[in-house]
């Protein structure tokens, strides 16, 4: 299993054979490239992960956010990141497996109507087929919120790491 962590969240990819920290300035040199934050490597398919978490404990500009969600842009950037992320393993000759895109959204306030809303804009906008394509770009596209997440791929396949316990108190 190999764990990966993201600000306040901390996943775990079963059986994945790599995770590639995507979204590393260092890994894509200057450049303008949009890119999901995580790529999970299995045998048969790469899982693209890109984590938006405004419940990380004091967030910043969750007005911002609300009006990139409410207004589309939140969407289009996503498709964008998700297009560029797939330019750019295409250009590598990465291309051989097939590809899951989830969006790991964790706001406890969304309603799970609107995720689902925001999710069928999203595959229009990636979009995940087209009648002159020989296979579909993506054979998946998902947002989940973190209890949607645990769902999908496990309860202890993410762990919100300000929630633990501190190392060596003990409860009275």
């Amino acid at each position: 299993m190999i764990t990966v962590r993201e600000l306040d969240l901390e996943i775990s990819f079963a059986g994945a054979t790599a995770v590639i920290n995507f979204d590393d300035a260092q890994y894509h040199s200057p450049n303008t490239i949009k890119r999901v934050d995580f790529i999970a490597e299995y045998d048969d398919r790469d899982i693209f992960v890109e984590i938006k978490d405004l419940d990380i404990p004091n967030p910043q500009n969750i007005d911002g956010f609300l009006n990139k969600l409410g207004s589309g842009v939140l969407v289009q950037n996503l498709a964008g990141k998700f297009r560029d992320t797939v330019f750019f393993r295409t250009a590598q000759g990465i291309t051989d497996r097939s590809i899951v895109y989830v969006v790991l959204l964790s706001m406890q306030s969304l309603d799970v109507a609107l995720l689902l809303n925001k999710q069928d804009q999203l595959k229009k906008s990636i979009p995940i087929r087209h009648l002159d394509w020989t296979r579909d770009c993506a054979t998946s596209c998902v947002i989940l919120n973190l209890e949607q997440w645990k769902r999908q791929f496990g309860v202890q396949s993410v762990r919100r790491i300000s929630e633990e316990p501190a190392v060596g108190h003990l409860e009275a």
